[in-house]
């Protein structure tokens, strides 16, 4: 049997969780547009020094990483939640 949670009407909860998902959305937005801008380059010049392609993939690198972290914290984040509502309600 599968439980559902629902998120209470507290609208500081509410407010809380909306600033968490804007937090995220940035905080994830950033490493990826990095990352993307470093392949796109890499892929449009074939002919990059090899010191250079190694130095734009570590930057891919450590943005990925970066987008790995932010995500592992959310792991910890607790959310408030209300117990399901009673059948019929």
């Amino acid at each position: 049997m599968t439980q559902g949670l629902h998120m209470t009407a507290d609208p500081d909860s509410l407010e809380a969780v909306a600033e968490l998902v804007r937090q995220v959305r940035h905080d994830a937005n950033n490493p990826l547009t990095a990352a993307l801008g470093h392949v796109q380059l890499i892929l449009e010049n074939t002919a990059v020094p090899e010191d250079e392609l190694r130095a734009s993939l570590r930057v891919v690198e450590g943005e990925l990483l970066r987008l790995i972290e932010v995500l592992r914290r959310l792991k910890g984040v607790k959310l408030p939640v209300s117990p399901d509502p009673p059948p019929g309600a």
